[in-house]
């Protein structure tokens, strides 16, 4: 395991990286961190400000320098924001005019931080510092490196007590795994269901309790971490977003499970969960926005023409989950030049979604109904900026070719499955017929609701001619959650356990009639405030669930627009 946390701190970062992995390992220690580092603003040498016990039990304020990788001589004296220079600005600076008066008088430990090692080159001179300036019982210096800090991490967020033998094996077996796409990241979801979904902490009110809640979710944070870092190392980073995204909503079903809404110190760590999620879905973006400008850039990935249609649409998801992510952090930022920044990239996202859809003609021809959650939030990140003209052709596009494909090919359309042996045995083999993988539909009524709340009536009277004509036969379908979804949502498709359906739906000619319709189904079902996540400021929760567990997402998400117009007219 301290091999594991070597090569992971190798890796990190000075801003943004170690100096946020260093507050949770002193809370961890029992030493308060009193600051933090703060972009754009003055430190004066120091990163990271914490009060608590040394090692003789002396009540100490510590200050940390944090550097990235290893210390050389060149990072001694010789650049800008040098090692020498910040512990200059420490002791010339920050000890003479930054402190606060009720930690004047502690003595005080300055220690250089860095995920690398001290080199030779650099050792005398630090070694010269640190005898010149330190005052024994005042001030005192050390060096925490590589092979201090994995020491540290291991003792007190890998320990037995919080990540026991058994999970620790997973986690190695999950690491050495990760680079394999077919892997299923199996391992890493049973330990988060050992120490958030299964585990029973007792009373949550209990000082001691509490304290072993936030050092089981630092370790989780850690964890997903580590995933990331390793990920990114092995070139998939894909397998970091599911491990992330299960992180996340696991970490808010413990969170509702245990009331824990009110309990700042553990929002604040679900909030850091949340933070690393976004940081991968940033890097995934990068990774992939090139390959959206491109024809068929993500084609090329799989054999058939199947493999290539699941992982277009497996994108497709991927990156209108981020766009939608910026949007909602754009909502939550009070900063409003990091809104603006937000929306910025937002629509980055969108330009790179509109593109992709035009290269890649695979996303007018879906494999599986349940592939309406992908083509649903593309819709609603491009409906959130008008592009009505784009969906409204895209829409068409997948109209006509489920005709096609159902009704002259007889294969190559959504089936009600998500099965892939049934998706093989009707395009390849042959053994089923096409009856038989549509006697029933969600895509279909959901892309007419789509039409209806985004007022295209051409195309909605398109689909309803399509279903007259075509599939006069199939169940039209639309899930709705209930006040037991709630409970589910953020572990398992939530489809399976709750809810109810509206079945049979009957497409009226009539946009008017249809709107009623909506109106009246959504008066009948619980209010998005139901769910606790929507409830406490996290509307995007109930849009990654949908797509990592394949449930059916939410009408809320397209209804509201009727739902707000009917609202604005009474």
């Amino acid at each position: 395991m301290r091999l594991i946390i070597r090569e992971y701190l190798s890796l990190l970062k000075e801003s943004d990286e170690l100096d946020r992995l260093l507050p949770d390992l002193l809370l961890a220690m029992g030493i308060e961190p009193i600051s933090r580092a703060q972009v754009g603003v003055r430190q004066y040498g120091v990163d990271v400000a914490a009060v608590g016990k040394d090692k003789n039990g002396k009540k100490t304020l510590f200050l940390f320098t944090i550097k990235q990788g290893d210390i050389g001589r060149a990072d001694w004296d010789r650049r800008n924001q040098s090692v020498r220079q910040s512990l200059n600005e420490i002791k010339d600076v920050y000890l003479t005019s930054s402190i606060e008066a009720k930690y004047k008088t502690l003595p005080k430990k300055i220690i250089l931080c860095t995920g690398g090692d001290l080199k030779q080159e650099a050792e005398t001179n630090w070694k010269g510092y640190v005898k010149s300036h330190q005052k024994k019982g005042k001030i005192e210096y050390d060096f925490w490196g590589n092979d201090r800090l994995s020491l540290l991490i291991e003792k007190h967020l890998f320990n037995e007590h919080i990540l026991p033998n058994e999970l620790r094996s997973k986690f190695r077996k999950l690491l050495a795994l990760l680079s394999d796409p077919d892997y299923d990241l199996s391992d890493y979801y049973m330990i988060l269901e050992e120490l958030l979904i299964k585990a029973d902490y007792g009373n949550t009110k209990k000082l001691s309790v509490k304290k072993k809640i936030k050092r089981a979710l630092r370790t989780i944070n850690l964890c997903q971490s580590i995933i990331y870092f390793w990920a990114k190392n092995e070139n998939n980073i894909k397998s970091a977003i599911y491990c992330s995204e299960r992180t996340v909503l696991n970490a808010w079903e413990f969170m509702r499970k245990n009331e824990l809404y009110s309990n700042r110190e553990v929002s604040l760590i679900y909030l850091d969960l949340y933070r690393t999620l976004f940081r991968i879905y940033t890097e995934y973006f990068r990774k992939v926005q090139g390959h959206c400008y491109v024809r068929n850039g993500f084609s090329g990935y799989g054999r058939h023409y199947i493999q290539e249609c699941l992982n277009t649409f497996e994108h497709l998801g991927l990156i209108s989950t981020a766009g939608l992510l910026y949007l909602y952090q754009a909502s939550f930022e009070q900063n409003k030049n990091l809104v603006e920044t937000l929306i910025e990239n937002s629509k980055a996202i969108l330009d790179a979604i509109k593109s992709y859809i035009r290269n890649h003609h695979a996303t007018g021809a879906p494999c599986f109904d349940s592939h309406i959650i992908e083509i649903s939030e593309a819709i609603y990140l491009l409906s959130i900026f008008s592009e009505k003209d784009l969906i409204d052709n895209w829409v068409k596009e997948v109209i006509d070719q489920i005709v096609f494909s159902y009704d002259k090919m007889e294969k190559y359309f959504p089936i009600q499955s998500d099965s892939f042996d049934d998706l093989v045995a009707l395009c390849i083999s042959d053994r089923i017929t096409k009856d038989e993988m549509f006697e029933m539909s969600t895509l279909l009524p959901i892309l007419a609701q789509w039409c209806i709340v985004l007022d295209l009536s051409e195309t909605y009277l398109l689909i309803h001619e399509v279903v007259s004509k075509f599939f006069p036969k199939c169940t039209l379908q639309i899930w709705y959650p209930d006040d037991e979804t709630d409970q589910y949502i953020y572990t398992c498709n939530a489809a399976y356990k709750s809810g109810a359906v509206d079945a049979p739906i009957k497409l009226d000619v009539s946009l008017d009639e249809m709107k009623k319709r909506i109106n009246e189904v959504q008066s009948n079902t619980i209010k998005p405030v139901a769910l606790s996540c929507i409830k406490h400021g996290l509307e995007v929760l109930p849009i990654l669930a949908s797509r990592h567990y394949r449930t059916p997402l939410l009408p809320f998400y397209w209804q509201k627009y009727v739902l707000n117009k009917v609202s604005k007219a009474a």
